[in-house]
């Protein structure tokens, strides 16, 4: 048996030159060199997961409940659910639907861009079926060409209706008011949002009359992008410099609110029955009023000697009244 070409310590030795460079290691294309590049995660680095959980969270709350809405406008048993949240180009998600679409395009301040709300063909004419009475209309097998004014009427009334539930179960992270601005076919031009601008879309399934729709409610990132981190769950921290900034406007304009100053002249004991019998021109007699409360609204905060000044009723003022939390912070 032949004593090997390299012994263990030598290949180990081999090994860590090329590992640290020390090594040459040729190929075809010369000789190359074991080396690492240093690679640093920014402190502010995010990963974006698209997921939402809280959004998807309130989707559901505002399923559950728009049924209701639904059922009440068109008098028809109604179903909504939700189908899916996704992230794409404004462009893909007018692409989704099979036809033609109805863009409604609510504002919601203070918000700072437009909410959309999208029906395609069918689920309008559905809509537009059922909230005359009738059973709902088959699936159209020719593509329109555009939406009659009674048809983007209806569209509006169950857009309007669901987008103002909405609004009211995000009014605990966002609160805004919703309007309809205009009215667009998927196929338009909207002044606020371009094809390539990235929105979130929430897809719910309606079910009218046991015949499956659907609509989309399209979030532009300009408008909802301050909310993506609480829509991926995460907390909002308080902004210290925002909160700086109230505390000095409210101390500053604190001095000109207005209030209901009032004091004490005097007091009398009476019955529940003395009381009972007093009648319009009665007199109630009163000591001689010595001391006197001033009251701001209804906090006590001077004391003082009643008396006259000018010809005119007036109150000497002569200590300050501390309240519990004002004799705990002197203390303090």
């Amino acid at each position: 048996m032949t004593d090997p070409v390299l012994t263990d310590e030598e290949k180990g030795a081999l090994l860590e030159g090329i590992s640290n460079g020390e090594v040459e290691v040729h190929s075809a294309k010369g000789p190359s060199y074991a080396t690492v590049s240093p690679f640093e995660i920014g402190p502010r680095s995010i990963i974006s997961t698209n997921s939402y959980p809280r959004l998807r969270s309130l989707n559901r709350q505002f399923a559950s409940r728009v049924s209701k809405q639904v059922e009440a406008l068109l008098n028809a048993e109604a179903t909504v659910t939700p189908s899916g949240v996704t992230r794409c180009t404004y462009s893909d998600a007018c692409e989704q639907a099979a036809g033609l679409s109805l863009i409604v395009e609510f504002s919601a301040k203070p918000l700072s861009g437009p909410i959309l709300v999208s029906l395609d063909a069918t689920t309008v004419a559905h809509l537009v079926e059922t909230f005359f009475g009738g059973q709902g209309n088959d699936s159209r097998n020719d593509e329109p060409e555009f939406f009659t004014p009674g048809e983007i009427n209806i569209a509006k009334l169950f857009s309007m209706s669901a987008l103002s539930l909405m609004a009211e179960i995000w009014g605990p992270i966002a609160g805004f008011s919703v309007e309809i601005v205009a009215t667009h076919l998927s196929t338009g031009v909207i002044e606020l949002v371009d094809a390539g601008d990235s929105v979130i879309v929430s897809e719910f399934s309606l079910n009218i009359g046991a015949k499956d729709q659907s609509f989309q409610v399209i979030l532009p990132i300009r408008t909802v992008g301050a909310l993506l981190p609480v829509f991926e769950g995460q907390k909002r921290d308080r902004d210290a410099v925002n909160d700086a900034h109230w505390n000095r406007a409210l101390r500053a304009r604190v001095i000109d609110s207005i209030v209901r100053v009032s004091s004490d002249v005097g007091h009398t004991r009476m019955t529940l029955g003395e009381v009972a019998d007093l009648k319009a021109g009665d007199v109630i007699t009163i000591g001689n009023p010595q001391n006197s409360t001033v009251l701001a609204g209804s906090v006590p905060i001077l004391a003082g000697r009643f008396g006259v000044h000018d010809g005119r009723y007036a109150v000497e003022t002569t200590t300050w009244l501390e309240t519990k939390s004002d004799s705990s912070v002197a203390k303090n």
